[in-house]
């Protein structure tokens, strides 16, 4: 309890100050030039490559948007020069691995935010892990974090939800599906340890549809809803929405919670989920193997991570507790954070490559009342949308829209 408070006091605390680097988009070429040597690693490490068979490598500066798009064939290496900046650098590619008797092409994808390219020659490693293929299960459409306010200019909360929709052409069913929040932050990068997240995702909180596998079916194109508080929260809030009628309800036993008896309580699995109004966290949908129950899941996964928080010249030893989440049976990620203070994805990228955000700044009061979806490239034969899924937040979900349940 003395870590988290004392984390939590440095962190309001600190004042962070960011270098900005010259914003001259037209003229990159008159800033200094640096040599970068960038290797791609793939991760986890178990995994053979016998061919690094192409890669797109991609140069974003932060500063002045000036980009720069490199192919590779049969290299995991490049030399380029680049203007002094500080770079988003994203890859995606194909190998071959597996042993010589079986060999298997898969795609793979790596992203490293705010490399700092400073004038002096460079080595850079970039990971880079099996991209995930292309969902057959339940995906995030939507998730409405940020709350209201009320006609008065007050904040309301607890009319937040998640809408998680079938974007197949079958029937699947709810039961059983875990939804999971990130026990990192987006907008608090540290260096913590085992660094794991090639291949598992770090749960801080988990929830569980109920259910005996047949129970919860969700045809083609359809939603459910995972409310926050399941109230009519007009009532309370005539800018909100009524939720009375949602799927589930997120419930917290040992708390003070509101509940309506006429809608399905979520499972809590591990910790209190607690949906913070500007994001910060990443999102998943996941599926256990079958027969693992809620306790075998935590108590095999369960592991302490630790890290050193370092404020005003002092270093700070400090740890936590996670629950490992296989990237193999997440489903969908999302990862959510505000423009201004975004540092690095909590998600391995072959889970989601970028992120989205209701907000471009830290307490801006715009937020409120806006949501990020998912967008449609298309329509089913019977009118239902059809969701794009690429595994990048940034270019697969409308920010700071309204949410279509306050159409």
């Amino acid at each position: 309890m003395f870590k988290h408070l004392l984390r939590t006091l440095l962190l309001l605390c600190a004042v962070v100050s960011l270098a900005a680097c010259s914003s001259d988009s037209d003229a990159p070429e008159a800033q200094a030039q640096t040599t970068l040597n960038l290797d791609l690693r793939v991760v986890p490490e178990h995994i053979q490559v016998s061919e690094y068979k192409y890669f797109t490598v991609s140069f974003k500066e932060l500063n002045t948007g000036f980009t720069v798009i490199q192919e590779l064939t049969n290299t995991s290496s490049l030399k380029t020069v680049l203007p002094t900046g500080t770079y988003n650098i994203s890859v995606e590619g194909s190998i071959i691995f597996g042993d010589n008797s079986t060999l298997t092409e898969a795609k793979v994808s790596g992203i490293q935010t705010g490399v700092v390219i400073n004038g002096t020659e460079q080595t850079k490693i970039i990971d880079i892990s099996l991209k995930a293929g292309k969902s057959s299960d339940l995906i995030l459409e939507e998730i409405f974090f940020a709350g209201t306010t009320t006609p008065q200019g007050s904040m309301y909360f607890g009319d937040q939800y998640f809408k998680i929709t079938n974007n197949t052409d079958k029937t699947l069913y709810a039961d059983g599906m875990l939804l999971i929040q990130s026990a990192f932050m987006t907008n608090e990068k540290q260096d913590y340890s085992p660094n794991i997240m090639g291949s598992t995702f770090s749960a801080g909180a988990i929830i569980r549809i109920p259910g005996n596998g047949t129970t919860y079916p969700v045809l083609p194109g359809s939603s459910i809803i995972i409310a926050e508080d399941a109230i009519n929260h007009k009532e309370f809030n005539p800018s909100s929405i009524d939720l009375s009628h949602a799927d589930f309800q997120i419930f917290k036993e040992d708390s003070d919670d509101i509940n309506n008896p006429a809608v399905i309580k979520m499972t809590n699995v591990f910790e209190k989920m607690v949906i913070h109004t500007q994001g910060y966290y990443a999102y998943a949908l996941a599926r256990m193997p079958a027969g693992m129950t809620n306790d075998a899941l935590v108590n095999q996964n369960s592991y302490t991570y630790t890290y050193n928080l370092t404020f005003g010249g002092d270093v700070y030893p400090m740890d936590g507790t996670a629950v490992k989440i296989p990237n193999e049976w997440i489903t969908d990620a999302v990862n959510l954070s505000v423009q201004d203070s975004f540092q690095w994805l909590v998600t391995s990228p072959s889970l989601d490559m970028g992120w989205t955000s209701v907000t471009s700044f830290d307490g801006d009061k715009n937020r409120f009342g806006k949501a990020v979806r998912r967008k449609a490239v298309g329509k089913t034969a019977e009118g239902k949308n059809i969701l794009k899924d690429t595994n990048n937040s940034t270019v697969d979900f409308d920010h700071g829209v309204k949410p279509s349940l306050f159409n």
